[in-house]
């Protein structure tokens, strides 16, 4: 009887820790609703989502609770095995630093490139009851930097021109993704305070936004418009 007792109680106890988990999701996706641009997603220890929000599952092209108990493995086939590495190092290890991420995508013709950043999310007890990603697809901006070397190969500047637009292009893009990281890195850490989410994602958008300006300006350098035609 005092077997079956402590085993009713653990599983109580378990039924609890769940619901509490997943509350917490459910808070975190919704304080990411309207971040058109940061994919967000929650995992469990299994690797399986719990959560994800709008630009997560767009990338897909499935609504987001279709993801709900299906690991990326499902979602995305052979794709997911470089996510699901960082998933469990960040599991072992705790907090890592944003990183450049990529991976061939079924959905797509071209490989898709992100900054992203993963991150554990602890419960009260202070265990690791979670993870969580957050990332910001760029690879238009990949795909630019190719461009702009394929039409440096083609001889269409003089040698030291396309040499100085090449790196101040290249220069603007990595303070691009430098800017990402950092703002990705400050939401990471207000995970465990939804509530403040909303205010530090009007600021990252913020900060974003002022080097996308930036470097919307440096590619407007390398590609000049001849006002005399």
């Amino acid at each position: 009887m005092g077997i079956d007792k402590k085993a009713e109680n653990k599983a109580l106890e378990n039924r609890h820790n769940l619901v509490e988990a997943l509350g917490e999701s459910v808070r975190l996706v919704a304080s990411f609703s309207n971040a058109s641009a940061i994919e967000l997603a929650v995992y469990d220890n299994q690797l399986r989502f719990l959560a994800v929000n709008n630009a997560a599952a767009a990338i897909a092209g499935i609504p987001p609770g279709a993801f709900v108990g299906k690991t990326s493995r499902d979602i995305v086939g052979d794709a997911a095995s470089g996510q699901e590495a960082r998933l469990r190092r960040v599991w072992v290890a705790g907090e890592t630093p944003p990183i450049k991420a990529t991976a061939m995508l079924p959905q797509r013709t071209e490989r898709a490139y992100w900054i992203q950043k993963n991150f554990p999310i602890r419960g009260r007890s202070g265990k690791v009851t979670q993870l969580a990603s957050l990332s910001v697809e760029v690879t238009a901006y990949k795909k630019l930097e190719n461009c702009f070397h394929k039409l440096g190969s083609q001889s269409l500047w003089e040698n030291t021109e396309y040499k100085r637009l090449a790196r101040e292009l290249h220069h603007a893009i990595k303070k691009y993704h430098v800017a990402l990281g950092l703002s990705l890195d400050a939401l990471s850490r207000s995970a465990g305070d939804p509530d403040r989410i909303p205010e530090l994602l009007a600021q990252s958008m913020e900060f974003i936004d002022e080097h996308m300006r930036k470097l919307a300006c440096a590619v407007a350098r390398c590609f000049p418009t001849d006002q005399h035609h």
